[in-house]
């Protein structure tokens, strides 16, 4: 069975000067905004990767900011996933 929860996540867009847009993992959400990038876990990709074993994680908001951090997003911060769909309607 199926375990993962969605998380959302900010990360400042100027000091992520590393991160490589090409190379977000199917298990990653990314969208920007005028406040940096909106990051959200897609539960149902990852659980499978980690099933795979392509996932390391432990599913916590404090593991998935260290694995968005390892990819290269900086200043990444937890938000309330409502807040960041709430202009897309799907509250």
């Amino acid at each position: 069975m199926l375990k993962g929860k969605m998380y959302c996540f900010r990360a400042e867009w100027k000091s992520s000067k590393n991160f490589d847009r090409q190379n977000l993992p199917d298990w990653l959400c990314l969208d920007a905004d005028w406040q940096g990038f909106k990051i959200a876990t897609i539960p149902e990709v990852a659980d499978v990767a980690e099933i795979l074993g392509i996932l390391q994680i432990n599913d916590s908001p404090d593991r998935w900011i260290s694995h968005l951090e390892s990819l290269g997003l900086k200043g990444v911060t937890q938000v309330c996933c409502e807040e960041m769909f709430e202009d897309k309607g799907y509250t």
